[in-house]
């Protein structure tokens, strides 16, 4: 599962991980994202933290007051100017790992196969 607003982000993201075999959902905001969380069961879900309306931070703490941020692997993808504390908060409330963009898809890659797998 993928949740980014940018289309070229994310349609770069998925086709990467569509062709390593694996199948990748793509919502382009934040509340579709978190519609598909509560209805489905992914490996792993990327959230894009500044998203309009309805940010990653809004999916986190819905996902937090349904319970279903402790069941879903969740790894936040940002290019804002996030603190190495707020990430670290982050990951003390349930998520996986924080990543800052660009990334290199390989080392996405590598995170995901660590979260999958933990």
């Amino acid at each position: 599962m993928l949740i980014e607003d940018n289309d070229s982000i994310s349609g770069m993201i998925a086709q990467y991980l569509r062709l390593k075999g694996h199948d990748c959902i793509v919502a382009d905001n934040g509340k579709d994202g978190l519609a598909q969380i509560l209805s489905n069961n992914y490996d792993v879900a990327l959230l894009d933290l500044a998203m309009p309306e309805f940010s990653g931070y809004d999916v986190i703490e819905s996902l937090e007051t349904t319970g279903k941020l402790k069941e879903q692997k969740l790894i936040v993808l940002t290019a804002s100017s996030i603190t190495e504390g707020k990430m670290k908060e982050l990951e003390k409330r349930g998520v996986y790992t924080c990543i800052k963009k660009p990334v290199q898809l390989n080392d996405l890659m590598k995170v995901i196969q660590s979260c999958v797998d933990a």
